[in-house]
């Protein structure tokens, strides 16, 4: 998918899903996941508010907030909760594996930036993608 694709009237939903399920396998294979957790990309605010975050793993799910946020940055969280979800199949999670500066957590942000590097360098047009409405 080129920018100019979507430039002129904003991501739509369908072009959103495509990259989204274009992001997901790629990183299931990034991380060597064989299989993945239930996912949910969330509209609006209050998810986000009112755990103070854009995304969340557990119990084998993710949930993701997309409003307003730019394409690659949804993609980053996603990178995210999905080196979780591999921990967690791990067993290496424990109650305080999201705390900050954890070992799990510097992990996953490590991973997501390696997994963010790699994608933005296979697909730098998303770059001038608009934020998802």
């Amino acid at each position: 998918m080129r920018a100019k694709e979507f430039l002129s009237e904003g991501m739509n939903q369908q072009q959103r899903d495509s990259i989204l399920n274009k992001f997901i396998e790629f990183t299931k294979r990034r991380l060597e996941l064989d299989s993945l957790p239930e996912i949910t990309f969330t509209q609006g605010f209050e998810r986000s508010v009112h755990h103070h975050s854009f995304g969340g793993y557990g119990n084998n799910k993710i949930n993701i907030s997309v409003s307003n946020r730019h394409i690659n940055d949804v993609c980053r969280t996603l990178a995210h909760e999905l080196v979780h979800y591999r921990q967690d199949l791990r067993n290496e999670l424990d109650d305080n594996a999201g705390d900050t500066g954890s070992p799990q957590e510097n992990e996953a942000n490590a991973m997501a930036a390696v997994v963010m590097r790699e994608w933005g360098q296979m697909h730098p047009n998303l770059f001038a993608a608009p934020p998802i409405e």
